[in-house]
């Protein structure tokens, strides 16, 4: 059935066709086995379409329901998990790591304890992986080989002095929440995450007998040839990369981290924590929250996770500015999903972003009194009425963001949203006449000049 948006709004509707044409030639040129794509649009799928095969041996198309090995997409989960017991009361992000699990006691020189939040950030200090070869291998260590396998591995800095992307760390985290909730780390995100998200389809531990599991294969070999994987779990290091879920699904989790989502399993303020930089890269051109990954595709800053597991590769991101998410999951190496994640971007976003502004506010008639120049010591700026909104123009700084007065219930009273201030208040005086003789910006005023 097609979204309401594809039908109301042809540039969009042309805009997906492209991507989907686009999609379909480059996975017939680059001979890839299959995947599948949605886009989402507040918390709901505005379009999606599966391609190629779940299995090149039997023949199985690939659909929105095919689960695929998400991977690291799994550790966005585990981090929820975190959080939740964080508002709970259960933890705090700044515990020692030895203050949940008493076995680790892993420490750099004299530097300070490793903390949750360490963890959560890629920021202990401590190795990627196994010491054992489990990528190529395709064998993970069990529970209680990862334990003492862990205690003889040394970080390789003290905290915070690196982002240093580990999985380690966050199989160290599925402990912690076991530990903490005496259920095992599977048990506890299905109860309180995927259940109340109604994501029924999602497996934190898969099974080699899932008919709607999809085939993992490697890369292209010669003669176009691809072998598939065979089934293996992450076992001790499961609480990274051992997900399986499909688009459909992940379309419900889109609208959770969208902050739409019906159950919603966390605060909106964990969530806002969430999908904040935690951590800056070097170049400052992208970042790491609590679970995710943070950077730009244009102007919009996307925040999500990518997954990469022996025959899958997969992404999973949302633009909260602009309500909209992106999901591409894959059945083999070599198949680089973030190249179809941006062009789904660059392609759909712009066309819903022009569809939702065709439903812009009205101004309010009585606004006209406040529009005019405005001076103090500090500057002097104009108040105008633009795309349906009450602003004010910095006349000092012109390049900057205008600032948007948001109506409150009470005459000439507004709520400043303005770049990097708290949502405080403005307020315009008036004379006996009913003309305006100051602005108010919190406690202090500019006086109207133009009059």
């Amino acid at each position: 059935m097609t979204h309401p948006l594809l039908q109301e709004h042809a540039d969009l509707a042309t805009a997906v066709g492209i991507l989907d044409d686009w999609t379909a030639h480059r996975i017939q040129q680059r001979h890839q086995p299959g995947l599948a794509i949605g886009i989402v649009y507040a918390g709901e799928l505005l379009w999606g379409k599966g391609y190629g095969k779940a299995d090149l041996g039997t023949g199985k198309p690939v659909t929105l329901d095919s689960r695929f090995r998400i991977a690291s997409i799994t550790k966005t989960f585990t981090a929820t998990g975190i959080l939740q017991l964080r508002d709970a009361g259960k933890l705090g992000l700044d515990d020692p790591v030895s203050q949940h699990l008493d076995w680790f006691d892993l420490r750099y020189g004299n530097a300070p304890e490793i903390t949750i939040r360490n963890l959560l950030t890629h920021t202990s200090g401590l190795p990627r992986d196994s010491k054992n070869a489990m990528w190529t291998e395709c064998e993970a260590p069990t529970r209680d080989e990862f334990i003492a396998d862990t205690r003889t591995r040394a970080p390789t800095r003290p905290p915070y002095e690196k982002f240093a992307y580990s999985n380690l760390g966050y199989s160290l985290l599925g402990g912690v929440i076991a530990a903490v909730t005496g259920q095992t780390w599977a048990e506890y995100l299905q109860t309180k995450v995927l259940d109340p998200l109604g994501m029924s389809e999602t497996r934190p531990v898969p099974s080699a007998d899932d008919p709607m599991l999809a085939t993992g294969y490697t890369r292209e070999k010669d003669g176009y040839r691809r072998d598939a994987f065979g089934f293996w779990l992450m076992n001790g290091f499961e609480a990274s990369a051992n997900f399986a879920s499909s688009v459909n699904d992940l379309v419900k989790y889109a609208g959770f981290h969208l902050g739409l989502a019906e159950g919603a399993v966390l605060s909106p303020y964990a969530l806002l924590d969430m999908h904040r930089v935690h951590w800056l890269d070097e170049g400052w051109k992208g970042g790491y929250g609590l679970g995710l990954g943070l950077h730009r595709i244009q102007d919009w800053v996307i925040s999500g996770h990518g997954g990469g597991y022996p025959g899958y590769l997969t992404a999973f991101s949302v633009c909260r500015e602009h309500k909209t998410g992106v999901i591409v999951l894959t059945n083999a190496l070599g198949s680089d999903p973030h190249v179809y994640v941006e062009q789904a971007y660059k392609l759909a976003l712009p066309e819903i972003i022009k569809a939702m502004a065709e439903d812009k506010p009205e101004a309010q008639e009585d606004w006209a009194r406040y529009v005019g120049v405005y001076e103090s010591e500090w500057g002097r700026q104009k108040v105008v009425v633009r795309d349906g909104q009450l602003q004010i123009v910095s006349l000092d700084w012109i390049d900057e963001k205008p600032t948007i007065l948001e109506p409150t219930d009470k005459a000439g009273v507004f709520t400043l949203k303005q770049s990097g201030q708290s949502n405080e208040t403005l307020r315009f005086e008036l004379d006996d006449d009913g003309e305006v003789l100051r602005m108010w910006e919190r406690s202090e005023y500019s006086t109207r000049v133009d009059g």
